[in-house]
């Protein structure tokens, strides 16, 4: 005897998980979609220059840095957010009355952080120093730059050290010297 499925089709296990699956990618993208629409890319620059314009200027500064001879030792205190910066040039170079310190997280534009350094009194080896305050103190990884307008600028990566050396792009510091890391790093 032969036995005849009487079930209609909708009421069976297989043609629904069948179905399921390319449902489910099409969810999945609508969501993808809709995410993709309510952020923002906040890994790309937004200057009204243009990119190109952006970089070459940020270039253009970096061989300035280079050409000057200049570096700077960044001490940051994490549980007050002071800075204090001193800069330490080759050459007898005029330096500004204040100083931009720039942090940038890799990914997340929310957590930059924008510093106005403002010069203090020479340290005791004579180095000129500049002084501001984080809001919120920083914390994980970020990229720093420090600079004076677009005329020059330092940079590095830092990942929460209390100290870090600045130097032009393409050039890697040299390690801090003791008389470096002892040197008003409790200010």
């Amino acid at each position: 005897m032969q036995r005849e499925d009487t079930v209609p089709w909708y009421r069976q296990f297989w043609p629904w998980f069948i179905m399921a699956l390319p449902a489910t990618a099409v969810v999945a993208g609508l969501c993808t979609v809709w995410i993709a629409m309510q952020t923002t890319d906040s890994l790309v620059i937004q200057s009204d220059d243009g990119m190109n314009v952006v970089t070459e200027r940020n270039t253009a500064a970096e061989r300035e840095a280079s050409r000057l001879g200049l570096s700077a030792i960044v001490n940051i205190n994490p549980e007050t957010g002071a800075v204090i910066v001193t800069v330490i040039s080759a050459a007898n170079v005029e330096l500004p009355r204040s100083l931009a310190l720039r942090m940038r997280h890799p990914t997340m534009a929310s957590r930059d952080a924008n510093v106005e350094l403002l010069q203090a009194m020479p340290n005791s080896r004579g180095e000129a120093s500049w002084v501001g305050h984080f809001i919120t103190p920083p914390a994980g990884r970020h990229f720093i730059t420090l600079s004076s307008a677009d005329t020059w600028r330092l940079s590095a990566e830092w990942s929460g050290q209390p100290q870090i050396r600045l130097m032009p792009a393409g050039q890697s510091p040299a390690g801090l010297s003791p008389a470096d890391q002892s040197d008003d790093g409790k200010r």
